[in-house]
Formats: structure tokens, C-alpha cells, sequence
């Protein structure tokens, strides 16, 4: 059974691990003639101070402005690592990483997610397990975590 690549997603939170993921998968498009896309995902509860939340503040109503604008600068960062010729698409998401990466590539047939191993959340990894070991447990399609 030959194995191909055609559409490979790669999320990304702007961290040194998550462009390296990116520079994987450059690869691996090149090698199949694959199609990217890039995927961020806006958390709504970054934007908002940690000591508001958990003293039960309003949260304001520009804080769903902000990810977008955040989640914008964090794509183009990304897609200034793609060469010219391999075909490039950007995403962003609301939601919880882990289980919008996964949504994400089952309804838009990924073949494989390239991510990177460690990303930006140290705390909420220490509290909830890593974003790549949630995707590598129940991911639709292969994954490939980079290190």
C-alpha cells in the first residue's frame, strides 16, 4: 500500500517548536507535492488576566476582538516560513487547542498533522497533558510530532 501525503495540517501557537513542526512539513509537501495548512487556535481565556478569571470578572467586550488580531500576526509569522511553490492555507479556530486540532482535521480530511512536541502552554501542560500527546492519542489521521 503506497502511503500519500496531500493535505497536511500544521498547528502552530508562534513557539520555536511549533515553526519547527512548520519547516517538517515543508518537507513532507515537497516530497509528495502536498498542500499545507496552517492552523492556530485562539484561546478566549488567554486574553483575558488570569487574576480576572479566577475572581469571576466580566469578561470585556473587546477580548473577542483581540484573538483575532493576535491569531493574524501568529499565521503570517508562519507563512513567512513556506517557500514559494508549496500551496499554503491559514486557519484560526476559537476553542481548546486539543480537541479543536482534532475537529479541525477530521472535517476537513487532513493526512496528517506535523506538530511540534512542546508549544507555549508550560503551565496548562503540566495541568492538562500536552496539546501533541492529546492530538497523537486521538487524532483521525497519523501524526507526526517533532521535537
Amino acid at each position: 500500500m503506497e502511503v500519500l501525503y496531500s493535505k497536511i495540517l500544521v498547528p502552530v501557537d508562534g513557539s520555536n517548536n511549533s515553526l519547527r513542526a512548520l519547516s517538517h512539513a515543508v518537507a513532507l509537501a515537497r516530497s509528495f507535492a502536498a498542500e499545507i495548512s496552517i492552523l492556530y487556535v485562539s484561546v478566549l481565556s488567554q486574553q483575558v488576566p488570569l487574576y480576572d478569571q479566577v475572581k469571576g470578572a466580566k469578561i470585556p467586550p473587546n477580548a473577542s476582538t483581540n484573538p483575532a488580531s493576535f491569531a493574524k500576526a501568529i499565521l503570517a509569522e508562519a507563512i513567512k516560513h513556506i517557500p514559494e511553490g508549496i500551496n499554503v492555507q491559514a486557519h484560526n479556530e476559537i476553542g481548546e487547542p486539543r480537541t479543536a486540532i482534532i475537529d479541525f482535521a477530521a472535517q476537513n480530511n487532513y493526512d496528517i498533522i506535523v506538530i511540534g512536541n512542546r508549544g507555549l502552554g508550560a503551565i496548562s501542560g503540566l495541568l492538562l497533558g500536552s496539546v501533541s500527546t492529546y492530538v497523537l492519542h486521538h487524532s483521525p489521521c497519523p501524526v507526526l510530532v517533532i521535537k
